[in-house]
């Protein structure tokens, strides 16, 4: 026999869970919609075929520059002979390229350049600050003035009534001027550049307009006044991009990426500043290679690649490096090595020499900057 509150009491408590079991599954899907979004935007994954999910392996921007570049001495016609200082110049290509979908959300590029190990001050630098107008030539203006004055009396008078008069007096004043002037049109800067680091450093500034591109190669020229003995060093250039795109339609994401670069200077004709230059170069290039050929081991060991070579759970945009990853950008940098980082990062033997390689070249470049 059937209990009857059992009977009775199983509609309500289905009324009871049902709500309460609607709503988790609402917020799970909700939840899980959250999740693919997130994942869709920040890695800019597209859908390919049927079913079939890629990761788009291109950067919003690509910036390149030279591995190494000379620095030529600038000798004034009235200079003195003998001077405990010189000026030295780089001229710094950079190349860019933006990716297709982005080239109308990239707004400015801004590129550092700065000395890494010892600093000397800004002596010049170029391009200068410059500022454009949508309109050719001035604007024409076209102002007037017209004031009115008046005044009027009126009496009446009846043949009937002697005690009113008939009269009217009306006076008025009309004036009337017009000016026509030139103006000038509002500029914007198109480039805008300066020093920072307390004038031992550079910026330069390219915004986006209507006959200037930002993609391409463009150049930056920077002077510095160093010590007569001084034959080569290391310049740090670091390039950034920066605008906005929009999400489907109604959501701002800002762009903001960039990459540095470490570069080798040497007085141009100096052979033995040009092979210390040319060492640290491979030393780096030697160092980077290993550091890429470990990361896609330890991609491979640890199941990172799944689904036919991508796994989308996997350092989403990048924004959480490995320990690993911070020690080799910091190295490459600053060329610093802290006593027992190979053992807490467990190294290899070959990435300990390739690293001590580097930082050898390293100071051996830097001797050349006293």
């Amino acid at each position: 026999m059937t209990d009857p509150q059992l009977v009775f009491g199983l509609p309500r408590m289905k009324e009871r869970l049902g709500g309460k079991i609607e709503g988790h599954v609402m917020h799970c899907f909700r939840f899980l919609g959250v999740i693919i979004a997130a994942i869709l935007l920040s890695q800019d994954w597209g859908l390919v075929g049927i079913g079939r999910i890629v990761q788009a392996d291109q950067p919003t921007v690509v910036f390149d520059v030279p591995a190494m570049l000379p620095m030529h001495e600038l000798i004034s016609a009235n200079a003195v002979p003998v001077t405990p200082s010189k000026v030295v110049e780089v001229v710094i290509p950079v190349t860019t390229e933006i990716r297709a979908d982005d080239r109308e959300h990239v707004l400015e590029f801004r590129f550092d350049v700065a000395w890494s190990g010892h600093t000397f001050a800004v002596a010049d630098y170029g391009p200068k600050s410059q500022t454009a107008s949508p309109v050719d030539g001035t604007i024409s203006v076209d102002q007037s003035d017209e004031r009115n004055a008046g005044l009027g009396f009126n009496a009446d008078s009846d043949v009937l009534e002697i005690a009113t008069l008939s009269g009217k007096v009306d006076l008025s004043d009309r004036s009337a001027t017009r000016k026509t002037y030139q103006e000038i049109p509002q500029h914007f800067p198109v480039v805008a550049s300066g020093t920072v680091l307390r004038g031992t450093g550079a910026f330069f500034r390219f915004h986006r307009w209507r006959t200037e591109t930002l993609e391409g190669g463009r150049e930056v020229v920077v002077a510095y006044r160093v010590g007569r003995d001084w034959r080569g060093g290391i310049l740090n250039v670091k390039c950034r991009a920066i605008g906005e795109r929009k999400i489907l339609g109604a959501f701002a994401e800002g762009i903001d990426v960039g990459k540095s670069f470490m570069v080798p200077v040497y007085l141009q004709g100096d052979v033995e500043a040009t092979e210390r230059a040319t060492e640290l170069v491979v030393a780096e290039q030697s160092l980077r290679r290993d550091w890429q050929h470990r990361r896609v081991s330890q991609a491979r060991s640890g199941g990172e690649i799944l689904l036919a070579g991508f796994n989308p759970f996997g350092n989403l945009g990048g924004r959480e490096p490995k320990l690993f990853d911070h020690w080799i950008h910091r190295l490459i940098e600053s060329g610093e090595w802290r006593r027992g980082e190979a053992s807490r990062l467990k190294l290899p033997d070959s990435t300990v020499a390739l690293a001590k390689t580097y930082t050898a070249a390293r100071e051996r470049l830097l001797e050349l900057s006293h």
